[in-house]
């Protein structure tokens, strides 16, 4: 008898045992559902900033007098959804024809670096130039161009199209009121 009431006693124990594994907390569980919780939190607000800014979906009445962009304010959405042009290929290159005349196989005239528009100017003749300060401290001049792509004060990035041009594009060069050459212009430092 008493081996039966042996292994009663210790199925009461085991029954125990896993009863208060099942109810008991842990800082683990709380842990992870609460992370859990704030990653869903954020899926449906990046869901919805997006889908607001593409116009996927059309959001119901209630939900579009809910400003969701107010989200923004304390988070930079726009800073990781803009769709910020950045130079993925080398330096375009252009061959000298001759001076300060180039070509690039194409009539297209690209960025030689990372710049600012400062100036556009439409000459007599129809041409069109651009003045760029490059962030190394070089001003450029593409001349000759027939239409442009980019607008003053525009943050213009290497090989960003700017322009077309027909035969040829003029590209000069200048650091502290003196030229300098092509090779020179393209360094980080060209002093």
């Amino acid at each position: 008898m008493s081996d039966v009431q042996d292994v009663r006693n210790r199925i009461k124990n085991r029954r125990t045992i896993n009863e208060e594994k099942k109810h008991h907390f842990s800082l683990f569980n709380f842990f992870y559902h609460t992370i859990m919780l704030g990653m869903g939190i954020c899926v449906i607000t990046l869901t919805l900033l997006v889908s607001e800014k593409v116009n996927l979906i059309q959001l119901p009445t209630f939900m579009k007098s809910f400003e969701i962009k107010n989200i923004g304010k304390w988070l930079p959405f726009e800073q990781w959804f803009s769709l910020k042009d950045k130079a993925v290929s080398a330096a375009p290159s252009y061959t000298p024809i001759s001076g300060n005349k180039y070509q690039n196989g194409s009539n297209t005239s690209y960025a030689v670096y990372d710049g600012i528009v400062l100036h556009i100017q439409q000459h007599k003749n129809h041409k069109i130039s651009i003045t760029v300060k490059q962030d190394n401290g070089v001003i450029a001049i593409y001349g000759n161009l027939n239409e442009i792509q980019v607008q003053k004060d525009d943050r213009i990035l290497k090989s960003k199209p700017i322009g077309l041009y027909e035969d040829f594009i003029t590209i000069d060069f200048m650091l502290n009121r003196k030229d300098i050459s092509y090779e020179k212009a393209l360094s980080e430092n060209p002093c």
